[in-house]
């Protein structure tokens, strides 16, 4: 069962976790890879808006989510191109998505990223896919939408939005 956290407890299980789902392909990132990913997930912690989600199996974080608020007329630093202008509002940007691979197939991902987003003010959340990732299939069927590219590397990563409140 997903859980809101308040924090992020235990740094290195974070990056546990995170290199056990990117070792793998597609991403196949390395140890220094999951350093950065360290102190990035630490930079974000500490911003305002920050969220984050857990799972725990036998106690053992086996997956979280985790984003932050981001204020009208941000736009991911790789973008290709500006954003749409309809999404030119504050935003809740998705970082990360992981869980383990062993406790994947049960649902821990759609719960940990439903919990993330529930009850957010934002209208719009937006995250990154790579298209090779058969995660990114998993936001199509969830009713996440392309809205625009990144430049790499990596090559082939889109930038993918959900609406969180009704469209008017």
């Amino acid at each position: 069962m997903a859980e809101r956290a308040a924090e992020v407890r235990r740094p290195e299980e974070f990056r546990d976790v995170y290199h056990r789902v990117y070792r793998q392909p597609p991403y196949h990132e390395d140890e220094a890879a999951a350093d950065g990913f360290a102190r990035e997930l630490a930079g974000h912690a500490a911003l305002p808006g920050f969220s984050v989600t857990t799972v725990l199996e036998g106690g053992v974080l086996g997956g979280f989510a985790y984003g932050v608020h981001r204020e009208e007329g941000w736009w991911h630093p790789r973008a290709a191109a500006p954003a749409p202008s309809w999404l030119r509002r504050p935003l809740f940007y998705v970082y990360e998505l992981a869980v383990v691979g062993e406790l994947r197939g049960r649902g821990h991902g759609r719960e940990l990223l439903d919990l993330l987003l529930a009850d957010r003010a934002e209208p719009f959340a937006v995250l990154a896919a790579s298209r090779r990732a058969s995660a990114r299939e998993m936001y199509r069927r969830w009713g996440w939408t392309k809205v625009g590219e990144l430049t790499g590397p990596p090559h082939g990563v889109d930038l993918l939005a959900l609406p969180l409140t009704p469209l008017p």
